[in-house]
């Protein structure tokens, strides 16, 4: 008895245990609520450091602030690891222009992960728009030597088809709204050379004239390319031991890098600043996990799970080590569900872990599969690996890889609540029973 008052009252004095403290969940929901420090940490990541494609010193700024940030919340071992990128991709300066009808500039990008036209290209625009591979072998003789709008075009078609057909350009269509731009690309791209990304606005006015006889002639110029020599790219990562410091672990992952056509604030600096929050929550409040936190920041996620897929072949040894992960990556907008990627096993252990956070709204499981992102690499080992749904207000049609995905778009109501919803399922994952696999 006496031994057992010793242990009691040096729990008390350090803090580890209190008569009257709140519930875990209450207490990460309480220090959310009335300290958060994701504003501060969008403004910095964002406003300070700016957009974050991989293989740019941008990215590597980040990086490096994510590191400190990540000691300063009290994690451990934070360090980068590397992997091979490739040669990394560098924008140039972009210019298309109508030759004929109204001779207005068209609001056109160069594909990223593309080589430029090395000089100006001057040629007729034709439209391609095929669903078959009957459909678009029978148009290949009439592209020769034209700037594409490759409207539709078969999963299926070889890579180099356009560009061994002779065509001079081809011009995607972006698929945002209200004369917003897109962006996407990385290695192994159907189209490698002379690509670019042209507005949905301007995409009409191109088909409009085609559909009255009007042949339009245009102008276009890329001049992005690739750098001379290959690199490495990083993925952060940092540790929040638990009492079993050898046991499992709960990966919190959110992607770091962006496209460079904004800061990146709602893809994915939403998620690099919950997965922080989390982290810091936690330790604020005194909650030592049983099992131990992993922080994952990865890069190249915009560039096909580059990160990610890295992150799984070098850890391949401790992968059974891993009881679930979490990845944030749709946004800034509150949590309304999480899918139990059609795993029965699993669909009861994650609601059982989500249960104290049904007081945040009422957050279901879903059977469902969420993919898309960095959670997919881990599942697709058999991983429990889950992103959550959320409000997507107009993250898909007007924020996403668009040029107004800046703080001014955040929800930050929907953003406190996300970052709730996360602490509270990943105290559950951490201390709760272990899922299946």
């Amino acid at each position: 008895m006496a031994r057992f008052l010793t242990i009691l009252l040096a729990l008390l004095a350090s803090g580890a245990y209190a008569a009257d403290a709140p519930p875990p969940a209450q207490a990460l929901i309480d220090e959310i609520a009335a300290r958060s420090e994701m504003q501060r940490n969008l403004e910095e990541l964002c406003d300070d450091i700016g957009p974050r494609m991989t293989g740019t010193r941008g990215l590597q700024n980040a990086q490096e602030w994510a590191m400190r940030k990540l000691a300063a919340y009290g994690a451990s071992n934070v360090h980068l690891e590397a992997y091979d990128l490739g040669r990394p991709w560098q924008r140039g300066a972009a210019h298309a222009r109508l030759l004929n009808a109204n001779g207005m500039h068209l609001n056109v990008l160069q594909k990223a992960w593309t080589e430029g036209t090395r000089g100006t290209i001057r040629a007729d625009v034709a439209l391609l728009s095929a669903r078959t591979m009957d459909d678009f072998n029978a148009a290949l003789p009439r592209l020769k030597e034209k700037i594409v709008l490759a409207e539709q075009t078969p999963r299926e078609a070889p890579r180099q088809a356009l560009r061994e057909a002779g065509v001079a350009a081809v011009l995607q269509v972006s698929g945002k709204s209200d004369g917003l731009q897109d962006m996407w690309g990385g290695p192994g791209q159907r189209y490698d050379s002379n690509a670019g990304i042209i507005t949905g606005e301007h995409a009409a006015l191109l088909r409009r004239l085609l559909a009255r006889g009007i042949t339009p002639r245009m102008e276009l110029t890329l001049r992005g390319g690739f750098a001379v020599r290959p690199v490495k790219a990083h993925n952060v990562i940092a540790d929040f031991p638990g009492s079993e410091a050898d046991g499992d672990m709960v990966i919190l992952g959110a992607h770091l890098d962006s496209w460079d056509l904004s800061s990146g604030a709602n893809d994915n600096g939403a998620g690099v600043v919950t997965m922080l929050e989390v982290l810091r929550a936690m330790r604020a409040a005194g909650l030592k996990p049983r099992r131990s936190l992993r922080i994952v920041l990865f890069s190249g996620e915009e560039q096909g799970l580059l990160g990610s897929k890295a992150y799984v072949a070098a850890h391949a040894g401790e992968l059974s080590r891993i009881q679930a992960v979490l990845v944030q990556d749709a946004g800034s907008g509150r949590i309304l569900a999480f899918p139990d990627m059609e795993v029965e096993g699993w669909y009861g252990p994650l609601n059982s872990a989500l249960a104290p956070a049904k007081v945040l709204g009422d957050i279901d499981v879903h059977y469902a599969k969420g993919l898309g992102s960095d959670q997919e690499s881990f599942f697709k080992q058999g991983i429990p690996a889950f992103s959550p749904l959320q409000d997507s207000r107009n993250y898909r049609t007007h924020t996403q890889h668009s040029e107004i995905d800046t703080l001014d778009h955040i929800d930050h109501a929907g953003l406190q609540q996300a970052a709730q919803v996360t602490a509270i399922l990943a105290w559950g994952l951490l201390n709760g029973e272990r899922l299946p696999r």
